[in-house]
């Protein structure tokens, strides 16, 4: 056979063997969004025998955050204080805990993130034009902080905005810093805040969406709680472990009509918002 002929046959069957894996691999997929598809109804008529509605407009894909452990580093806390009160002076302290004190105010570190800076009157306060909100962005950017707005309150004669951290774009549930003012002079902050650098610490694969489901009306039923709606599901992580070593656990963060929920997307364990 002339080597153009042969050429032509080789490149048909090359061709003939493309098409056939992409209608392999496209009924595979079909075959997954089916099952996946049957699945999710499956999950809703589950909720829907327990007295539950999914009031959610889309049902959400399925989670795909790592599993972290997290190096804490500390060694920035004084430059923390130091961004919000002015040159600080470190008192003598222990691993467990920091304490700072300048002519701004004061700052207390402890080793599970947690920290309190107390500033003088006048030290930082809301500048002309601007709002509490914008005021409380940027003493969070002076402190490294990215986070976002969860609420704002009045608390015995304060305006208090609490703000949840991310993490990589997800919110870190375990960590929240809240921002105090007293007219237009901030006057404290508080929270929990993770600072370090972060490794992978296992790629098990999560549970898919439904099986969160399945284990949350578990979970409601074993506690005893009651609700009779799901309004949203937000991914993100919890963090454990106190010492330098942090784990990262991706979670699902359900809210209901009557409270707020977390499954752990590893293991499917239930806990209440306390």
């Amino acid at each position: 056979m002339e080597w153009s002929k042969l050429k032509n046959v080789i490149l048909l069957m090359l061709v003939l063997v493309n098409a056939a894996l992409l209608l392999l691999v496209g009924n595979q997929e079909r075959q997954a969004h089916r099952y996946a598809e049957e699945t999710r109804q499956a999950a809703l008529t589950v909720l829907e025998q327990g007295g539950i509605s999914f009031d959610l407009e889309e049902f959400p894909d399925d989670l795909s955050l790592p599993f972290l452990t997290v190096t804490r580093d500390r060694t920035g806390e004084g430059e923390l204080a130091a961004a919000l009160l002015g040159q600080v002076t470190q008192e003598e302290g222990s691993e467990v805990r920091s304490r700072y004190t300048g002519p701004g105010g004061t700052a207390e570190f402890s080793m599970n993130g947690s920290f309190s800076i107390s500033l003088e009157e006048g030290v930082r306060t809301r500048q002309a034009g601007e709002d509490l909100r914008q005021a409380s962005a940027g003493c969070l950017a002076d402190l490294g902080f990215s986070g976002v707005l969860e609420g704002q309150w009045s608390e015995g004669g304060e305006q208090v905005l609490t703000y949840q951290q991310q993490w990589e774009g997800y919110p870190l549930f375990s960590c929240q810093v809240s921002l105090h003012w007293s007219d237009d002079h901030l006057v404290l902050v508080e929270g929990r805040k993770l600072d370090g650098s972060a490794d992978l610490s296992s790629d098990t694969g999560l549970l898919s969406t439904s099986s969160i489901l399945i284990r949350f009306l578990a979970g409601l039923n074993d506690g005893g709680y009651v609700c009779s709606r799901i309004t949203g599901m937000t991914p993100g992580y919890l963090s454990s472990g106190l010492s330098r070593s942090v784990q990262l656990t991706p979670v699902w963060r359900v809210t209901t009509d009557t409270g707020v929920y977390y499954v752990n997307a590893l293991t499917g364990d239930f806990t209440p918002l306390e």
